[in-house]
């Protein structure tokens, strides 16, 4: 079976449903910031503080192309990697994409709760008003790009429910 790409924004759930559904079909989960940080022996934020984020959009999309088709992997993107260079392009032809829609007042929400403070494009400090704002904007911005994925999805879903639709989209191309 094809490799699943998981699109969509910061805290819509793409590292815990992929956990979930790599364990459920026997796959191997990859979350693609986690290799990115290895790769450069950074964090994020301090890919972005000290090389910017040009840097970190090229590394990104250079490690999202070292995936070869058929690994048996579900891959976690970062929020932006459909949205550069040809990723998105990569991404079709080598796997099936899946996208997580959350809208942005989920998103806010769960970016609110969440202590991590590992997405350098989303400023927690800002104020809500302003961080509701940036997430609506970048989502809007994005929009475009995910909606290209071959499964769109609510960010709520089961896994469950997500297998159900890959057995659908592994029929129709078969």
């Amino acid at each position: 079976m094809k490799n699943i790409f998981l699109v969509g924004m910061p805290s819509s759930g793409k590292s815990t449903l992929g956990r979930q559904l790599a364990k459920a079909i026997g796959y191997k989960f990859v979350d693609m910031d986690e290799l990115i940080e290895r790769h450069e022996n950074q964090t994020i934020p301090e890919i972005f503080k000290w090389n910017g984020e040009n840097h970190f959009r090229e590394i990104e999309s250079k490690i999202l192309k070292q995936f070869s088709p058929n690994q048996k992997l579900v891959i976690a993107t970062g929020g932006g990697v459909p949205c550069f260079f040809d990723n998105m392009d990569f991404i079709k032809a080598n796997g099936i994409s899946v996208f997580l829609n959350v809208q942005p007042e989920d998103l806010f929400k769960r970016i609110k709760l969440s202590d991590a403070n590992n997405r350098p494009l989303i400023n927690k400090s800002s104020g809500n008003q302003a961080l509701f704002e940036d997430l609506k904007k970048r989502y809007q911005t994005r929009l475009p790009f995910y909606m290209r994925a071959d499964i769109k999805i609510d960010g709520n879903i089961e896994v469950q429910q997500l297998l159900w639709l890959l057995d659908e989209i592994n029929e129709k191309q078969s």
